[in-house]
């Protein structure tokens, strides 16, 4: 014994003799700085306080780059003409960056200067979302202004004026089968509304730059949290590993809400950022939602800056544990031997664990429900409720920024309150699941009828009865959805299907079909007050589905062998980020195409479909919502069956296991994990 204990100490010597010499630290005062400028007034911001606070901010900010796609799902498809199967890759993209490295974490994150490297992943991540906002700086967009001018009060009917952003007039000129290969600028006054060759080819062009700065985003954070972990936990005692990332976790759940609400105030803004006579409830309105990307983008790269000051070990006390724990490593070749022995050995206990394999399939499920809602939540609403994106985003700012803050902190208050360990734990999960079951449920009564529209060319279950004649000899494009509002609360197809002969600005005059003669443009406002139930079912389910975040971390590392926790969870991530935020996007996205009923090219333009125009929202709402019950079903079902597994096999009744508290299992999660963001981030658990 006494042998061990002078090799411990030897060990330990080595390692604090080590880091001394470790790029050129003093161990006793660490130095803030870069190369050989390291002032010594620096050395006071050397600390775990500093650190973490700017952690916290690089955490918000990628939390808040990530969800704020989202928020632009309408906008950029308005913009580009993009179908919602193709922004769902572009969400879907983000994680095939983040699979792709996340794999690798483990093994290099030992090896680096972790400050730096998270610097350097920082500014990386805030060059993605810049190049995420080329696309508007290569192309952009359509200027108002430049068309129609906010004075104008004469009656125009040339081609860039009234159909760019007025859609087709009543004049006798329907040109639905030119060539795909048309010119814009050849196009003749008067016709139609048809994507040139060159306005796909943008689309096409756009759309593969905004998915490459998606996977670079995916790539550059994948990393973020095991290098966070590892450093703040080699950095303080063990007491101190929860509260530091507790802080670090905080600020990253804020993230979601901050993009929704910084994403309302974007699209209120016109895409050129011009004043123009358009309003967020025109038909050809375009929010700014480049700006957002570029903002973030930016203060990325400034957040990122700090944390190339701080040196490689801050050095607070280090216990003999975590010593010997750097000290004893093996070669690169006995490392790479023993990581695949292990890792094979680890799977097969991991895949023959029931309430393990139970436990995982519960997250998977789960959170395919989630990542599939939040990317088309807004979406929805703005097609159910009628209501502007601007004003969507905010609501769902407020709803996310409430409920998930709460959820969470009371979630790990209960944990901690009663000492919850596996069996309890499961316990109160499947309650939160069956209230977040019926919560999500609830979202199917909340419903608003569908908008009639007067005069239009679709089914009758869906559209209004023509008004026989109005119109006849106006030659309209039946394809060309622009809605226009009368005096008396009815909307119309489009100015052509009206009869409407000119505009002056926004409004429609000479219209046949309307009394009165006038009407403008967008749909009109009626009246429906179920917006507020709805958003009350959701903040019910979000509730209840962060309240379970804490307790499912617990089941996580009680049901597994010690040596298998990091693996565990590492595995967990793995298949949650591939089922989940890869693949939900792009199965919903799917789903909803297919319930488009007026597409802004037609079914069969050489050109494409283009983004929809008109949903029927019935169907929307069985489709979005009834999938999210369903799949939460099933996660309860996975649930419940862990939990009986667990209590038949009685293999977690020692008191030990029973009475572990938040903080210790925390810790324990956090302290052996290295390898995977999603795994150690508590925001990316499945509410």
């Amino acid at each position: 014994m006494p042998s061990k204990e002078n090799s411990d100490v030897d060990a330990t010597q080595a390692v604090h003799h080590d880091l001394a010499n470790d790029d050129g630290d003093d161990d006793s005062v660490p130095e803030c700085g870069v190369g050989r400028f390291k002032p010594k007034a620096l050395r006071m911001c050397a600390t775990m306080a500093a650190f973490t606070g700017a952690s916290s901010g690089i955490g918000l900010l990628s939390s808040t780059t990530t969800t704020y796609v989202n928020s632009q799902v309408t906008t950029l498809e308005r913009h580009f003409g993009f179908n919602s199967s193709q922004t769902g890759l572009i969400m879907a993209a983000n994680d095939v960056g983040f699979l792709v490295v996340v794999l690798f974490a483990s093994y290099i994150t030992s090896k680096l200067h972790i400050p730096r490297s998270l610097g350097f992943l920082t500014v990386m991540y805030g060059l993605s979302a810049i190049v995420c906002s080329l696309p508007q700086f290569m192309f952009g967009a359509p200027s108002y202004s430049s068309d129609v001018s906010a004075q104008n009060t004469t009656v125009v009917t040339s081609y860039s004026s009234s159909r760019r952003f007025g859609g087709q007039l009543c004049d006798g000129i329907n040109e639905t089968g030119m060539d795909c290969d048309v010119k814009e600028t050849d196009i003749p006054s008067g016709a139609t509304s048809r994507v040139t060759s060159a306005a796909r080819t943008h689309a096409g062009v756009a759309m593969a730059v905004i998915v490459v700065g998606m996977v670079l985003q995916g790539m550059s954070k994948a990393p973020r949290s095991a290098f966070l972990v590892t450093f703040v936990d080699d950095n303080v005692e063990k007491t101190r590993t929860g509260f530091h990332m507790g802080i670090i976790t905080t600020f990253g759940m804020m993230g979601p809400a901050l993009a929704f609400l910084l994403g309302g105030i974007f699209t209120k803004m016109y895409v050129t950022l011009e004043e123009t006579n358009l309003h967020p409830r025109h038909p050809k309105w375009i929010g700014a939602w480049w700006l957002g990307y570029l903002v973030f983008g930016c203060a990325s790269c400034v957040f990122a800056l700090p944390l190339f000051m701080f040196p490689r070990r801050i050095k607070e006390p280090l216990s003999e544990k975590k010593s010997i724990r750097r000290n004893s490593k093996p070669g690169v070749v006995g490392e790479l031997s023993t990581l695949v022995k292990g890792l094979v050995g680890a799977l097969y206990r991991l895949l023959s664990n029931p309430v393990y394999m139970c436990t995982m399939l519960s997250a998977c499920a789960l959170l395919f429900s989630v990542a599939g809602g939040q990317s088309f939540t807004a979406k929805y609403i703005e097609n159910q409720f009628s209501l502007t994106a601007w004003r969507t985003n905010l609501s769902m700012a407020a709803t996310l920024l409430g409920t998930a803050c709460l959820g969470t902190f009371f979630g790990g208050y209960v944990s901690k309150r009663f000492k919850m360990g596996a069996v309890s734990s499961l316990k109160f999960i499947v309650v939160m699941q069956i209230l977040s079951v019926v919560a999500t449920s609830l979202g199917l009564a909340f419903k608003c009828e569908q908008p009639n529209i007067h005069n239009s060319p679709g089914p009758r279950a869906i559209f209004e009865e023509a008004m026989s004649g109005c119109y006849d000899g106006c030659a309209c494009d039946d394809d060309d959805y622009f809605p226009i509002c009368d005096g008396d609360g009815r909307t119309f197809f489009s100015p052509c299907h009206a009869g409407c002969s000119g505009n002056i600005g926004n409004d429609y005059v000479n219209c046949t079909c309307i009394p009165g003669s006038k009407a403008s443009a967008g749909m009109c406002d009626y009246s429906c007050f179920m917006f507020y139930p709805f958003i009350a079912s959701v903040c019910a389910s979000t509730l209840f589905g962060t309240l379970s975040i804490i307790p499912k971390l617990v089941v996580y590392i009680r049901c597994v062998e010690d040596r298998d926790r990091p693996i565990a969870l590492g595995l967990s991530a793995f298949m949650q980020s591939l089922t989940g935020w890869m693949l939900a996007p792009i199965v919903f996205g799917k789903l909803i195409d297919d319930i488009c009923i007026q597409w802004e090219n037609g079914e069969d333009s050489c050109t494409g479909r283009g983004a929809c125009r008109l949903y029927d929202n019935d169907v929307f709402r069985w489709k979005l919502i009834g999938y999210q019950a369903l799949f939460r079903f099933v996660g309860l079902v996975f649930t419940f069956s862990s939990l009986v597994i667990a209590v038949v096999t009685k293999k977690f009744d020692s008191v030990e296991t029973e009475n572990l508290n938040t903080l210790d299992a925390f810790e324990q999660v956090t302290r052996p994990f290295k390898t995977a963001d999603k795994a150690t981030d508590i925001t990316n658990f499945p509410v």
